[in-house]
């Protein structure tokens, strides 16, 4: 009886101190000040500043805690982990969610910049998408989660440079913003001292405004330390879930073709 006790407080305190909460960025949106064109003398030198700021995005492997706060119906933390593992000449991204507890794999997601592969590990079934929305299953209570993958892909491949390179790309140089507009939506990139800071999306055709900001470590940009989404809805303008993923044991290399097969 004492040792079942014992075990029951020692969860209740590991539950305890999950329980974090996840920092809610705001939506800044526009600027109301008029954005350059991609030819303006202006925006040039502000892009020829970033694109020399920025590093070159090696191939990296890392592990990750990924913390998922939600707020409709309720409030709830789903608590998960993973690896994933970036290549630079492809633009490919693998990603291994865990069970937090256990450290099973329950899906793989390989992605790279126009479509998603998504394979259970309970079947042989991949399940083939465009780039856009994911859902991810907690295993335990199998409740389903909306993730904007596009935001997380940028910051993990450095894909946004391709993005911000694009004639029909414009400027606000004094904000230091760089405006996009694709099909699933209006991108706005936002640097700081030349690096990406935030990334905001407004997508009509999902219904949905996105936010990413990332954290770095040290004076090492790239990988990141730490990527934080918020996912709002353009109906009610409340939000529908926060996304905190907090990289780990992260490993700059060259990572095998084969990695990115099921």
């Amino acid at each position: 009886m004492m040792i079942r006790l014992f075990v029951f407080i020692l969860i209740l305190q590991f539950v305890a101190c999950q329980s974090t909460e996840v920092e809610d960025p705001n939506f800044i949106g526009k600027a109301d000040g008029k954005y350059l064109p991609a030819k303006d003398t202006a925006a040039k030198t502000f892009l020829k500043e970033v694109l020399d700021k920025n590093p070159n995005f090696p191939s990296f492997k890392s592990d990750f805690s990924m913390q998922i706060q939600t707020f409709v119906p309720k409030k709830d933390n789903v608590y998960l982990d993973g690896k994933v593992y970036v290549s630079k000449d492809t633009k490919q991204v693998k990603i291994q969610l865990m069970d937090q507890f256990f450290g099973m794999i329950f899906t793989e997601l390989v992605a790279g910049e126009e479509q998603i592969q998504i394979k259970p590990t309970s079947t042989k079934e991949i399940q083939t998408l465009p780039m856009g929305d994911i859902l991810i299953q907690d295993p335990n209570s199998g409740k389903k989660y909306t993730i904007p993958f596009p935001v997380i892909y940028s910051y993990l491949t450095g894909n946004y440079i391709n993005e911000i390179q694009n004639q029909k790309a414009r400027f606000n140089t004094n904000d230091s913003r760089v405006y996009v507009t694709k099909p699933d939506g209006e991108y706005e990139y936002f640097f700081k001292e030349g690096n990406l800071d935030r990334l905001e999306l407004t997508s009509g055709k999902r219904g949905l405004k996105a936010i990413a900001i990332v954290k770095t470590l040290g004076n090492q940009v790239h990988p990141p330390k730490e990527i934080t989404t918020k996912v709002v809805s353009l109906d009610t303008e409340k939000e529908n879930v926060l996304i905190q993923i907090k990289l780990k044991k992260s490993q700059i290399t060259e990572v095998s073709p084969q990695v990115f097969r099921f």
